[in-house]
């Protein structure tokens, strides 16, 4: 796949762009603060949904207008796919012109990868960077990956909340197997994604930094589940 074109209005520092791009390789340049990072951005955002640079999404409005819009065309072996992005009040998403119910079933029509200077922080940083980095590369290959993440945060955070009433309120600690059980479930689901997402990546580095380096390497991952 490739992506044909985009089209932004009041969209960070643009107030209305189309552009179209090669199918193979393309370069953007220009001087400091003219915007090349906020096309990347829009790409980003038309691919999972959200930005890699704030979490609020009114940021992403031109600061002179209300509103802002991206649509973005890609094209794959057999079709073509239209991703469309608004918002004003709330943030709308749009499949081929059908709305979306949820942010999560944008997550898989565009491959993308990112890289900039802070990701050097997956190797170097906290676990969560290496999880966020994760989570993002499965949630494209397999969609139903963000429904699993989504569905264990929430549990974790009802769990929570009834830990806090056993301790402030008495509640019984008899029905907590209720959300533990659970918990497991899901997590284990998430872990054997994650192992054959590392499984797959091994395959491929290998051979790759052997070539280029001369060196072996390995990623494993490492989990406090025990099967």
């Amino acid at each position: 796949m490739y992506i044909e074109k985009i089209k932004l209005e009041n969209f960070r520092n643009y107030e209305k762009e189309e552009i179209k791009f090669d199918k193979n390789i393309n370069i953007i340049y220009g001087d400091n603060a003219q915007g090349k990072t906020n096309i990347l951005e829009s790409i980003f955002v038309c691919s999972l949904g959200k930005s890699f640079r704030t979490n609020k999404d009114k940021e992403l409005i031109n600061k002179n207008k209300n509103y802002s819009k991206v649509e973005m065309i890609s094209q794959k072996k057999d079709r073509e796919v239209k991703i469309k992005f608004e918002i004003q009040e709330k943030k709308k998403f749009f499949i081929n012109d059908i709305p979306s119910k949820r942010t999560s079933e944008i997550i898989g029509k565009n491959y993308i990868v990112l890289f900039t200077p802070d990701d050097i922080g997956i190797l170097n940083n906290e676990p969560s960077k290496r999880r966020r980095f994760l989570n993002i590369m499965i949630s494209q290959l397999r969609p139903i990956y963000i429904n699993l993440l989504s569905e264990y945060n929430k549990i974790l955070e009802q769990r929570n909340y009834y830990l806090k009433q056993i301790k402030y309120e008495g509640k019984s600690k008899d029905n907590l197997y209720i959300w533990d059980e659970q918990i497991v479930k899901i997590g284990l689901k998430i872990y054997e994604y994650r192992k054959e997402f590392i499984e797959k990546i091994n395959k491929k580095m290998f051979d790759i930094h052997l070539k280029t380096t001369g060196e072996e390497t390995k990623l494993k991952y490492k989990s406090n589940i025990r099967k």
